[in-house]
């Protein structure tokens, strides 16, 4: 990435920053136009690494042995792109339904630069925990603690950055959970 590309990344970590603690002039901190849109998908790329080591610290031994490293690491990948592309077009409807089609680029810029925080809590967490650092009691707590965090946080984006009701984010929040739910049920059942 070049000057402008990394002035965009740090300004729009700074917003996934402010929106963590409820600040909704995180916003601000995005490019939400068609643009900005794109380039928010760098996101996926810089997430992709960390994803792909919690990806295989949940895979079993067996799993293992059954699959293979390298089935296990297509399989993550092809979820995580599924994920990556599949979510914006649900949101696209919701945005329809929901009369918010002008909020759509706010929306998802957002959503996708706040995923490189969520995702370093979680490698923060399996780290700690493989290092020796945190039990496995305290490691299985904080990221309890965590993913409730980020349900949280995903609803306080969905919220601000499509102006909608308390129970129109929850909507949204559910739709990514649901669609995480599937494709995390289906990946699991090729290996």
């Amino acid at each position: 990435m070049a000057g402008p590309a990394w002035r965009e990344l740090r300004l729009a970590l700074d917003g996934a920053v402010l929106l963590a603690r409820g600040d909704a002039r995180g916003l601000g901190c995005f490019d939400a136009s068609l643009g900005g849109f794109w380039r928010s998908f760098r996101a996926a790329a810089i997430c992709y690494p960390p994803y792909l080591m919690l990806m295989f610290s949940r895979v079993s031994a067996t799993q293992w042995a059954a699959a293979g490293g390298a089935r296990v690491a297509a399989v993550a990948t092809i979820e995580y792109v599924i994920s990556w592309t599949a979510f914006p077009l649900i949101i696209l409807k919701l945005c329809d339904w929901l009369r918010r089609e002008d909020r759509f680029f706010a929306y998802m810029v957002a959503e996708n630069w706040c995923q490189v925080p969520q995702i370093v809590v979680f490698s923060a967490i399996v780290l700690a925990r493989g290092a020796g650092l945190v039990d496995a009691a305290v490691g299985d707590a904080l990221g309890l603690a965590a993913a409730a965090a980020a349900l949280v946080y995903e609803w306080f984006i969905a919220r601000a950055a499509l102006a909608v009701s308390v129970t129109a984010a929850m909507l949204v929040v559910a739709a990514d959970l649901l669609l995480a739910t599937v494709l995390t049920q289906v990946g699991e059942s090729l290996y």
